[in-house]
């Protein structure tokens, strides 16, 4: 069994992305982590749930969970409201970390390796026989559990 065997497959976003219709991607694919590649498709982020979840919050919601536990529905109409606005470019940091990349034919215990030395839950399968990037999917660590278990 190789990567390319255990990859789900994935829509890749880019930086001009809506923060909604990223979410709206992340919801149908039920993807693990959304793929944010640059105009010639390199893979440049691998953006989990939680932080596309953190940036459409409310600044003052983020910062006092407690306001977040009294601040009611209200709240929850500005958030779908506000996450029209935002472009997925906003919520990255200026410098995202470089999602691991695997080959296709990588091994099982190769991608685990790799999620464990970079404290990714998912590794990217991209496929570059031509020069070109061809992002395959993604295997998540609970696929990874689910070969060994």
């Amino acid at each position: 069994m190789y990567a390319r065997d255990l990859a789900w497959s994935c829509t890749s976003v880019r930086l001009d992305t809506r923060l909604r219709d990223a979410v709206g991607l992340l919801i149908r694919e039920r993807a693990p982590a959304l793929v944010v590649v640059n105009a010639d498709g390199h893979p440049l982020a691998a953006v989990p749930p939680t932080t596309i979840l953190n940036a459409a919050l409310p600044c003052p919601v983020r910062d006092d969970p407690l306001l977040a536990a009294v601040a009611g529905e209200a709240v929850d109409e500005t958030v779908r409201a506000g996450a029209g606005d935002i472009l997925l470019g906003d919520v990255l940091p200026a410098r995202p970390a470089v999602p691991p990349v695997v080959s296709p034919n990588a091994s099982p215990l190769h991608m685990a390796a790799v999620m464990e030395r970079t404290g990714s839950p998912v590794v990217l399968v991209v496929d570059y026989t031509d020069d070109q990037p061809h992002l395959l999917g993604t295997v998540d660590a609970t696929t990874l559990l689910q070969h060994y278990f």
